[in-house]
């Protein structure tokens, strides 16, 4: 199947646009439960240099439910493609067993190649996206990095002698970065059956301010936003997405109830924090301190998830569902804790072995082990649900 289509024309050889409802699970805890991404939806991974995008976007690639992904190095470090192209061939593909590089499509622009191929790169990408949506595939398209694309359209748009908008950018700006992530969707084909693009795109802008014109274009535009931090990824957080400032317009793949409380109850935490940084740790009750225990808690051990460990890597749903109810239970119980001192050293304990929980396979011997291991240090404090704790984990999951 072959046809000639002109690379900036969205194909709209479909019978229906439907609505993104289905979620597109990563097997990113983070991500999945808190700030999900739908099939055919949008998004963004804004962050500063270092902070991690380009090892998000890999194993996205490696871990998403799709059947084709298209990576888009537009204006990316030669490094950085060399690598991509050498390392995905022998990596497995958890779905089939075989090469990743099998179901990987790479468009290869390099900063040292012109600016105007930078604009073609990303046409060109969602272009074949669509392609193959057209076969009724589920398609993810990362593109690393929609700055340079901007950066190259400021540049030739200087050349033209166009009238510049805001930072030299062209004024058109906004609605080239609009009609991009339109692009994406979940469509009813004539045939009857579905098929889907799912556009994710990074930006990198200059010092990690997000008030910068190719952020704010992309952020009125997208379904969910992933705002990676320089203060996360320098304390080693990672994924270094911002629990706070990101957000998502998509259903989670755990019960929304329970996402709302766990965010409730980090953010306090986190307004302690801030707290104690101004008056000190003397400053604070006991109730307020082990709120903050209880955020850290949260944070180390389900926010954070190792990208190079065989295991913790990807987090299937399931795992996610009984991990997370887990966790809930800490979070929405009351301890009987005399002092800080002894509240650190629980939760610390505790912290520990939940680390200890997430690099071990799923169901087995050892993971049923540790379970009963937590199960112990929670009741040793004579761990008690809260009335609110009560009522949102009556019905299981």
């Amino acid at each position: 199947m072959a046809f000639y289509w002109p690379v900036k024309r969205a194909v709209d050889c479909y019978a229906e646009r439907l609505e993104p409802t289905e979620t597109m699970v990563t097997k990113t805890r983070l991500i999945d439960t808190f700030f999900p991404v739908a099939k055919g939806g949008t998004y963004c991974i804004p962050g500063p240099f270092g902070a991690g995008k380009t090892v998000i976007q890999h194993t996205t690639s490696r871990n998403a439910d799709v059947d084709i992904v298209i990576i888009a190095a537009c204006g990316e470090r030669a490094g950085e493609v060399v690598e991509t192209i050498t390392e995905f061939p022998e990596l497995k593909d958890p779905r089939t067993g075989r090469s990743l590089m099998e179901r990987t499509i790479i468009i290869c622009n390099t900063s040292s190649m012109p600016v105007a191929s930078r604009e073609a790169s990303v046409y060109t990408s969602v272009t074949l996206a669509e392609y193959y949506r057209q076969m009724g595939l589920n398609v993810l398209l990362l593109a690393d990095s929609t700055s340079r694309w901007a950066q190259a359209l400021r540049e030739m748009s200087g050349r033209l002698e166009e009238i510049p908008g805001e930072e030299a950018f062209p004024a058109y700006l906004e609605s080239y970065i609009a009609a991009f992530y339109e692009r994406a969707g979940q469509v009813r084909l004539r045939d009857g059956s579905k098929g889907s693009v799912t556009i994710g795109g990074t930006v990198s802008p200059a010092g990690g301010n997000f008030e910068e014109p190719v952020t704010q274009a992309t952020l009125k535009v997208v379904g969910a936003f992933h705002g990676l931090t320089r203060e996360r990824s320098d304390a080693r957080k990672y994924p270094a997405i911002d629990p706070i400032a990101s957000w998502s317009k998509y259903n989670p793949v755990i019960r929304k109830d329970w996402v709302d409380f766990a965010r409730a109850a980090f953010k306090r935490g986190t307004e302690v924090n801030q707290m104690m940084k101004v008056v000190g740790e003397e400053g604070t009750t006991t109730e307020d301190f082990v709120a903050y225990l209880k955020s850290e808690f949260l944070d180390a051990v389900y926010f954070q998830q190792n990208s190079f460990d065989e295991i913790d890597a990807a987090c299937s749903v399931e795992r996610q569902t009984y991990t997370f109810k887990k966790v809930l239970q800490v979070m929405a119980s009351d301890f009987e804790l005399n002092d800080k001192d002894e509240a650190r050293g629980f939760f610390n304990q505790l912290r520990k072995t939940f680390g200890d929980w997430n690099y071990v396979e799923f169901k087995s011997d050892k993971f049923n082990s540790l379970e009963k291991e937590i199960d112990s240090i929670y009741s040793q404090k004579k761990g008690a649900l809260t009335k609110a704790g009560e009522a949102l984990l009556k019905d299981g999951e």
